[in-house]
């Protein structure tokens, strides 16, 4: 009876500030079972340098393992690893690469970690 007064689960998945009848955030729980499905990444820093390592999940036997590339390079001197969905961590890495070229051409020196972390998690 209570459950046809309600909206459905779909009517409340919208936005990340719509609770559901019960208290819910439906897209906070999608992003929790995405993270889930990620591979494990790891960077470790020492006096020396830094150590970056991915785990390559191979979700299809048709996939060509060296095809999955989870390291890359940002800048000569910045390097990422990604985990999850791929495709979202692209668009943060070509953000973060354009600002860091950006910052090469205007001011002619590479730009520092810290300040190419912040453009890419504004957005």
């Amino acid at each position: 009876f209570f459950r046809n007064m309600f909206q459905s689960k779909s009517e409340y998945d919208r936005g990340v500030n719509t609770f559901s009848p019960e208290g819910r955030i439906f897209q906070i729980e999608y992003a929790i079972a995405a993270i889930s499905l990620g591979s494990t990444a790891v960077g470790i820093q020492t006096f020396e340098g830094v150590v970056l390592a991915a785990e390559k999940r191979l979700s299809s036997t048709l996939l060509e393992p060296d095809s999955v590339n989870k390291i890359v390079e940002i800048d000569g001197h910045i390097g990422c690893v990604m985990s999850g969905l791929t495709a979202d961590a692209r668009t943060l890495i070509e953000h973060a690469r354009v600002e860091s070229q950006n910052h090469r051409f205007t001011y002619n020196e590479p730009m520092r970690v810290q300040h190419s972390t912040l453009p890419a998690t504004a957005l």
